[in-house]
């Protein structure tokens, strides 16, 4: 399941053709107080409490491993790592992490910066995320 367009915080909506749909998230830079923080909220709905292996399509052109803080539904953070890829606004590379879920609508938060999240290292770009 794929949900639909996050809602972005200090981030843009931007386009390119190897996206999927053509769509994707960038621009999530800032971090370090409120001013600034950064990030994108993914709603989703799901019809059952349990863990799933989200998948997160992305681009990171930094030539360096960099991180993002991700919580679901204001709950504890982790963090995620982005190895590096060809290049910006060039899509085709996963990670995979486990999130667990409530049964019905949940938020679902990839952030540089965020209430509570002393920030990530380095950028990313978010195509997708998907739940199985």
């Amino acid at each position: 399941m794929r949900p639909r367009t996050p809602r972005c915080f200090r981030a843009q909506r931007l386009g390119a053709s190897s996206a999927s749909g053509g769509g994707y998230v960038g621009r999530i830079d800032n971090s370090g107080t409120p001013r600034t923080d950064s990030y994108a909220d993914f709603v989703v709905n799901v019809p059952t409490a349990r863990a799933y292996t989200m998948t997160i399509g992305y681009a990171n052109g930094t030539g360096a491993t960099s991180t993002q803080g991700l919580a679901c539904n204001g709950g504890p953070w982790t963090t995620v790592s982005y190895p590096p890829t060809a290049a910006w606004g060039q899509f085709g590379a996963t990670i995979s992490t486990t999130v667990n879920l409530r049964a019905g609508y949940n938020v679902i938060r990839l952030a540089k910066g965020s209430p509570y999240f002393a920030g990530g290292t380095g950028y990313a770009e978010l195509d997708y995320i998907q739940l199985t």
